[in-house]
C-alpha cells in the first residue's frame, strides 16, 4: 500500500517536473523582446497598434493556461 502510494507520488511529482520546466521555456521566450533575435516582434502588426511582443504576450498567456488544463486531466486520469 505505502510502496503504491510512494509511486503515485513520483509518478505526478515527475509529470509536475515535466509541465514546469515547459512553462519556464515558454516563460523565458519573453525576453525575446529585448535581444536582437526579437526585433521582428517589437514592430506593429499591419496598420493596428497591436505589436509582435503584445501578440506573443497573450498567445503565451493562452499556452499556459492550455498547459495547466492538460497537466490536471492528465492527473485526474491517472488517480483512476
Amino acid at each position: 500500500m505505502a510502496n503504491s502510494s510512494i509511486e503515485a507520488v513520483h509518478r505526478k511529482t515527475r509529470l509536475r517536473l515535466l509541465f514546469t520546466g515547459a512553462h519556464l521555456l515558454l516563460y523565458f521566450s519573453f525576453t525575446l523582446n529585448w535581444t536582437p533575435w526579437g526585433a521582428v516582434l517589437r514592430n506593429q502588426l499591419g496598420t493596428t497598434q497591436v505589436t509582435g511582443s503584445l501578440l506573443m504576450f497573450v498567445f503565451l498567456v493562452c499556452i499556459f493556461i492550455v498547459l495547466e488544463t492538460v497537466f490536471l486531466v492528465i492527473s485526474q486520469r491517472s488517480e483512476q
